[in-house]
């Protein structure tokens, strides 16, 4: 591929990327309820109607107003008939779990628009105080590959890889940004310096899903359906782990001599050197995993924070929840099909919601504010780094890398 190319081929990935996200959050947006919705549940049965709730719509009794063209089946009360003949609110109270009777769920406006700001609050500072565990687990990996650093600068570039992966997303991804800088600033080591981010985020990503799994597991059939899959992925990287750290079996199966034969094949060695450094080095790999997983309850705890804001109550959704909830849509939002994650994250947050039977709308709005709250507080203190002097042309080189 020619020089002109390349930059071009980058530009239609970019938008590519871009296409697939609008796609997915058109999709998400079309199956939205715009207006607020009345159920009816009788036994196995449920039926729904649309209109207004008058009131606040956490509480357990409101006023509902039909849409004067909603019409209602005969198993709707007389009451409920009466009201939408005479265009007049009807006064319902909230049922019990697993008990007959009236429950609602407001359109994704009022989601947004009821939201409790101190729930918001103490959310971001959740979110915020985890990216400091992120960057010391990375900072501790970065002295391992013996790329030695300051905290401080750890979390400098941690931050600067949020600020392209939330503000600025497009090709150039956050993780490919903090590891270019982190190999100029290791000139003798550059390939441990970017193996060290590959590490980072893949035992973040294990830790997620071995929390999910741990609290699926203790729930039952609740989360049944991601049982398998979750299970299915970590056995994957458990065994590819395993073999990859055979040697005996990789000269076996010949892959040490591809990797020789394969163009490259200095820069592909050095970078599989590094990658086997964290193997004699158990008990800080096995930090690593203590600070993923605190870092990983903690976010958990800001998104459970979110729903309390946007008015799941305690009844609907308990923390407990929330720890399988979080960790499955930041995996599959970490595919990098969409920037990040927009539209996929809606997706699964609606899919999963639905799932433990909660509105999907207020599924879609935990999903906009989390991404919304990393974005104004993760990307807005990355944009303050990337003002000082000198940051802009290591930036730069990074495109040139």
């Amino acid at each position: 591929m020619s020089e002109p190319e390349a930059p071009q081929r980058k530009r239609l990935l970019g938008l590519l990327r871009v296409g697939v996200a609008l796609a997915i959050l058109a999709w998400v947006a079309f199956s939205l309820p715009w207006d607020d919705r009345l159920t009816l549940d009788v036994g196995e049965e449920g039926t729904s109607a649309l209109g207004r709730i008058e009131g606040d719509w956490k509480s357990d009794e409101v006023a509902f107003s039909f849409l004067p063209d909603e019409t209602l089946s005969a198993d709707w009360p007389e009451e409920a008939r009466g009201a939408l003949e005479r265009r007049s609110a009807l006064s319902v109270e909230r049922r019990s779990a697993g008990a007959d009777g009236y429950d609602w769920q407001p359109s994704i406006t009022r989601a947004f628009r009821d939201m409790d700001r101190r729930g918001l609050g103490i959310a971001m500072a959740l979110f915020v105080g985890a990216t400091f565990l992120c960057s010391t687990r990375w900072w501790r990996l970065l002295h391992l590959a013996r790329c030695p650093t300051t905290w401080f600068n750890a979390l400098r570039l941690t931050y600067i890889g949020f600020c392209f992966n939330l503000v600025m997303p497009g090709m150039t991804g956050g993780d490919l940004v903090k590891g270019v800088i982190a190999a100029k600033e290791n000139p003798r080591r550059r390939a441990d310096a970017v193996v060290s981010v590959v590490i980072d985020r893949v035992i973040g990503l294990v830790a997620l899903a071995m929390l999910a799994v741990f609290v699926i597991l203790l729930s039952g059939d609740t989360f049944q359906a991601l049982r398998t899959p979750l299970l299915g992925l970590l056995a994957f990287v458990g065994v590819g782990a395993a073999l990859y750290a055979n040697k005996p079996l990789r000269r076996k199966l010949g892959l040490s001599a591809l990797v020789d034969r394969l163009p490259l094949q200095e820069k592909l060695r050095s970078l599989d050197d590094a990658a086997l450094t964290y193997l004699k080095h158990p008990w800080e790999v096995a930090l690593a995993f203590v600070l993923s997983f605190v870092n990983h309850l903690i976010v958990c705890w800001g998104v459970f924070h979110l729903a309390r804001a946007i008015g799941i109550g305690p009844s609907q959704a308990g923390l407990r929840e929330f720890l399988v909830l979080a960790p499955v849509a930041n995996i599959v939002s970490s595919i990098p099909l969409a920037p990040g994650g927009w539209g996929l994250g809606e997706f699964v947050y609606r899919e999963l919601f639905e799932m433990i039977g909660l509105s999907g709308a207020l599924g879609v709005a935990v999903s906009v504010t989390f991404r919304l709250c990393n974005l104004l507080g993760l990307g807005f203190l990355g944009s303050l780094f990337l003002l000082v002097p000198g940051v802009r042309a290591e930036v730069t080189s990074t495109r040139e890398a």
